[in-house]
């Protein structure tokens, strides 16, 4: 019996450890993160998600970036995980496929390669200010990626096996600097995009021109 209750206070202060390191990682509840992201088809980028369905404040807005500012507790810290915005955005992600639950998104099957080239799904990250080399990519286990910091990017791509991922764009640098990060672009307007394709259109108005955001997101504006 002395053992077994050494064992169980054991696991109930590891337990309790983990619970307390937990909460102090970040993003809180009181954060407004912007994270890149862009889905591409061996090179071809795909058009921006549509669904702001968001039950626990991680979504986007048709912009090609993911809002984080958790609503909840289940949604942050190591919480804050790539398969959250999968879930709002209607977005799956696994080895053999990338498709999302909106007509204008065509399913992208990795079993089709590329060319005549094998391919492979991954996702890449690339740290804030960074858009020239990964600085992790992932072959698996999509889901539990997690959000490590404000201004990066994930990068989510058919590419062929073994081959390089592709870069964020000139708009998702554009749309990050408009948020306050940094880029090696020239310009820092950020792109419009069109409602349709989800690709920039040309239009250089600034985001004061743009919808303001839903009532969970109204914080955007001053961000």
């Amino acid at each position: 019996m002395l053992v077994m209750l050494i064992a169980v206070l054991g696991v109930a202060l590891v337990w309790m450890a983990r619970e307390s390191r937990d909460e102090l990682v970040a993003p809180f509840l009181d954060d407004h993160w912007h994270l890149g992201y862009e889905v591409y088809d061996c090179g071809q980028l795909q058009p921006v998600l549509l669904n702001e369905f968001d039950p626990d404040g991680i979504h986007t807005h048709g912009d090609s970036l993911i809002h984080v500012h958790p609503f909840n507790s289940s949604a942050t810290g190591v919480d804050a995980r790539l398969g959250v915005f999968m879930d709002a955005a209607g977005l799956t992600v696994t080895n053999d496929l990338i498709d999302a639950n909106e007509s204008s998104f065509t399913s992208i099957d990795a079993t089709s390669g590329c060319g005549d080239e094998a391919s492979e799904i991954r996702v890449a990250r690339y740290a804030a200010g960074n858009f020239e080399s990964p600085l992790t990519e992932f072959d698996g286990d999509f889901r539990d990626i997690r959000f490590l910091e404000n201004l990066e990017t994930l990068i989510i791509a058919k590419v062929p096996v073994g081959g390089d991922m592709p870069t964020p764009s000139a708009n998702v640098q554009a749309q990050l600097v408009s948020h306050g990060g940094s880029t090696n672009e020239t310009s820092e307007t950020p792109f419009t995009l069109d409602p349709l394709t989800g690709l920039p259109d040309g239009d250089t108005s600034t985001e004061d021109d743009a919808p303001a955001d839903d009532a969970t997101d109204g914080e955007d504006a001053e961000s």
